[in-house]
């Protein structure tokens, strides 16, 4: 109802704090992506790698028991999770790998303590390197970017700023979307696929030997998730056509990978960890091996965590520049 109408009443119900207005605009995000098939697809089909590894740690489990049978068929799943050429692509540039990791996991003269936390190890890896990603750029495609090139398309942004909520809240309110979808396909997954091996093992003393494995899941999503968010939100803010941000995003993935495998080729062990921040694809595969173990040696990690800190802090900036631009007079 309009001020100016004689009917107008001040408001007599109860008033919500005023760090909780972000969670209004969040709320609506969710709905409004939840009404997508396609997205809710992608939700049943990010859980199917962590149901097939978590076979996998019943099977390393009854290994520790010594049944042979089982032992076999668990280097035959770690054998199918190697990528042919890893090795020598890791020895070429100086960098550690998943199938590195998972053949020091195999070795049964190792400690127990010690195998458990390499395989685990290696099973988180491989759903944060080649399964999560799968679903997150698409699902990111689809989630992102009406978000706020559609509110400059209708002119919605002057509904949520004639109320009492400043920039920051909306921002926040856009990215809480992103980051509740993405942490249901990665942060929940992983941190059920830790328990799950909890569950399964002989005692709770599994615990003393993998209790870092929670905080390292913790950090890889929030690394994985806070910079996809904002760059998606910034593409999504620079248009008012929703497929133009869709296509970026997509391009900045496509591209940045096929880029990478070119300039790769001719690459020298000096450059690598510069030419590997082209593919936004690897870095997050480098810097989450780096998280979830000290021992996965990465080259160049200090570079690819200074690019995806700048990426973050540039993309906050032109979301905040862009959403605050039409409210100034």
């Amino acid at each position: 109802m309009p001020i100016h109408n004689l009917g107008y009443r001040e408001w007599k119900g109860e008033l919500e704090s005023s760090s909780t207005r972000w969670s209004v605009v969040a709320e609506i995000g969710i709905r409004r992506a939840w009404h997508s098939s396609w997205l809710r697809r992608m939700m049943f089909f990010a859980w199917v790698p962590g149901v097939i590894m978590g076979f996998m740690i019943f099977l390393f489990e009854q290994s520790e028991k010594n049944d042979g049978a089982a032992q076999d068929i668990l280097r035959d799943l770690t054998r199918v999770m190697m990528q042919p050429g890893e090795r020598e692509q890791a020895r070429e540039h100086g960098a550690d790998n998943l199938a590195n990791e998972l053949a020091r996991a195999m070795n049964w003269g190792a400690t127990p303590a010690e195998r458990r936390h390499s395989f685990w190890s290696a099973l988180l890896l491989n759903l944060f390197r080649r399964s999560q990603p799968l679903i997150l750029i698409p699902m990111i495609g689809i989630i992102a970017p009406p978000l706020i090139s559609q509110d400059f398309r209708s002119r919605a942004f002057l509904m949520y700023f004639s109320r009492p909520l400043t920039t920051v809240q909306y921002i926040l309110g856009k990215a809480a979307t992103i980051i509740l979808y993405l942490s249901m396909i990665t942060l929940l997954p992983a941190m059920t696929l830790f328990f799950v091996g909890v569950l399964l093992s002989p005692d709770i003393s599994v615990l003393s030997m993998t209790w870092d494995l929670p905080f390292r899941i913790f950090f890889v999503s929030a690394i994985i998730v806070i910079p996809c968010t904002f760059l998606s939100l910034m593409l999504s803010s620079l248009t008012t056509e929703s497929r133009y941000a869709s296509f970026s995003w997509f391009s900045i993935w496509i591209f940045g990978f096929l880029t990478y495998s070119v300039v790769n080729q001719y690459s020298t062990p000096g450059n690598f960890s510069i030419m590997q921040c082209v593919s936004l694809f690897h870095v997050f595969s480098d810097v989450a091996g780096w998280m979830l173990d000290p021992r996965l040696a990465v080259a160049g990690i200090e570079t690819q965590l200074a690019m995806l800190g700048m990426l973050t802090a540039v993309s906050i900036a032109v979301i905040y520049r862009r959403v605050s631009a039409p409210m100034q007079v």
